[in-house]
């Protein structure tokens, strides 16, 4: 019961503002400001970001050009990339290859699909995927003289992010080059993004783990009852180096419940910890930890503040990449449809309504199946559990 009040009041709260702020903003008519509010989102729509757009696509054109031609071109490679990892992740999952891992949604609903402590992390990463994103549709669109309706920011809920509106009629008059260009500029946006955060990530952390982060301990655990630190570094247990938590899960495999154990840190301490039997397995001992793999930082940091960037690096690559190629699915509504549609187009295709909903049918369906089959396996739906 309690740990369901500490999912339920904080989400209750945050809900309780939100429903202050709607109220308030109806109250002083905050559509005169060209804000909109609805129940379930805040939108601020302003023609600053237009202008700076179209600004920033006048300034350098040919390099932009040259930047969406390539977008274009790679949208192709794109697509057969999403249906090619959605095909072999399924087949893995069917067959149960060791090799299977979970297909899982990212909805960022605090306390009921992800947990709180890694909230920040993936809003931020949803923020750097999104924004660019609808920045390069509108960036792409201006450079063939296609107007921008509106631009500006929204909050919907717990989803921050950037939208752009361009004129459809107008895009429809251009050539397929153009709309090539606009529909693959949004998910080629986020892979170059992604190339780019990895490269930062990995100039900045080593490229392997260094040691066992204790991240939080089990209150009445042996750790806390024999003075680990929070946000220290095991790098040893019994005198055998740990350099990741597979290291210490093998060493711990070969302990006893109630047997004592050395820990030694990252600062030279050495901690005496008895071990105490796992609720869920009795003949398995733990030390009262919650770990993650610890990535040194070539920066000088903390173990806790290279943990928190670690984390926010983490999880852009993750969500860039995948949101990118996801994107590019022939799947309505998403940007690989239209992309899809401006192909048979180009190839000649008059009537392209069959084609795009046996497509549309196809993508779906590897989507639902891949869903189905890891939580049979696998028992997630949600990632950030």
């Amino acid at each position: 019961m309690a740990s369901i009040l500490d999912t339920l009041i904080p989400l209750g709260i945050y809900l309780g503002i939100w429903a202050a702020i709607f109220l308030i903003g109806v109250l002083i008519k905050a559509d005169r400001f060209g804000v909109i509010l609805k129940p379930y989102y805040f939108m601020l729509k302003t023609a600053a970001f237009n202008s700076w757009m179209e600004r920033l696509g006048t300034k350098w054109r040919r390099g932009w050009l040259v930047f969406f031609d390539v977008g274009a071109a790679m949208g192709i490679g794109l697509s057969a990339l999403a249906l090619y990892a959605f095909i072999r992740g399924l087949i893995a999952l069917f067959v149960r290859s060791p090799q299977a891992t979970p297909t899982a949604l990212i909805i960022p609903l605090p306390g009921l699909t992800i947990s709180w402590e890694i909230f920040p992390y993936i809003i931020l990463a949803i923020a750097v995927l999104l924004i660019p994103h609808e920045v390069a549709h509108g960036i792409a669109s201006v450079l063939d003289r296609v107007p921008i309706k509106s631009s500006g920011v929204f909050v919907a809920v717990f989803l921050p992010g950037g939208f752009v509106e361009i004129d459809e009629e107008d895009l429809a008059k251009k050539p397929n080059r153009t709309k090539l260009r606009v529909f693959a500029a949004g998910s080629f946006t986020n892979v170059v993004s992604w190339f780019l955060v990895f490269l930062i990530a990995s100039s900045i952390f080593l490229p392997s783990p260094s040691g066992v982060l204790v991240t939080s301990l089990v209150d009445g655990g042996g750790a806390q009852q024999a003075g680990v630190p929070q946000w220290s570094v095991i790098t040893a247990v019994n005198g055998t180096s740990v350099s990741s938590v597979t290291d210490l899960s093998g060493i711990m495999s070969r302990v006893s419940p109630g047997q004592t154990v050395d820990v030694r840190l990252s600062n030279g301490l050495d901690r005496v910890v008895v071990t105490k039997m796992d609720t869920l397995n009795q003949s398995r001992a733990i030390l009262g930890i919650i770990t993650a793999n610890y990535f040194a930082s070539r920066l000088p940091v903390s173990p806790i503040t290279g943990f928190q960037m670690f984390s926010a690096f983490n999880w852009m690559i993750l969500i860039l990449f995948n949101v990118a190629i996801v994107n590019m699915l022939p799947l309505f509504p998403f940007d690989g449809d239209r992309y899809f549609t401006t192909i048979l187009n180009m190839l000649g295709v008059k009537n392209t309504k069959w084609p795009r909903i046996i497509a549309s049918v196809i993508s779906l369906g590897l989507l639902l199946m891949s869903l189905a089959l890891s939580f049979l396996l696998f028992g997630t739906i949600f990632l950030g559990r």
